[in-house]
């Protein structure tokens, strides 16, 4: 970070650097968790929501660039060691072992909240302190809010598809 970014951020840039690595790490287990979840679904709604998917898992990867980008801009190195990103991150990436839609959108919503959290903290921590950070938290945590809808959305729609086919056979 330069000289005068330094004089004027008001953040402990420490806590800062640690907080979007853990970012940075969850990313790529979101954008892996997406990528995997398209490779393997099954079920109701299969071509839709794997476009969803793979859609999303860019946005992730997208997101995982910027940050790699802030925390060298602020002094720092990313997680270089993809074998540390799972120990790194607190959104933890679940494996499909359900290839059911259902099942890999239930796990992509636990994720999708995890890290709606972790770019508020973000927003909170850096707001009125240190303005690139603060806006790509906030151009972030927007995304993710997006996909959160987004799987809320098809969750919604599976369900009632179901409960529709069961009133026809009533």
């Amino acid at each position: 970070m330069g000289e005068m970014a330094q004089k004027i951020s008001k953040v402990d840039h420490e806590a800062l650097l640690k907080v979007l690595n853990t970012a940075f790490a969850e990313e790529w287990l979101a954008y892996y968790q997406y990528w995997i979840g398209a490779q393997v679904a099954k079920g109701p709604m299969r071509t839709s929501v794997i476009a969803d998917f793979l859609e999303n898992g860019e946005e992730e990867l997208k997101h995982a660039q910027w940050l790699s980008d802030r925390i060298i801009q602020l002094g720092g190195t990313p997680v270089i060691n993809p074998n540390q990103w799972e120990s790194v991150a607190q959104c933890r990436y679940e494996e499909p072992s359900k290839d059911y839609i259902m099942n890999l959108l239930q796990q992509n919503l636990v994720a999708e909240r995890c890290a709606i959290a972790r770019y508020q903290g973000i927003c909170d921590m850096t707001f009125g302190k240190d303005y690139d950070t603060f806006r790509m938290a906030a151009k972030i945590l927007k995304e993710e809010l997006e996909h959160e809808q987004e799987v809320t959305d098809f969750i919604d729609d599976i369900k009632s598809g179901v409960e529709f086919g069961a009133n026809l056979q009533s």
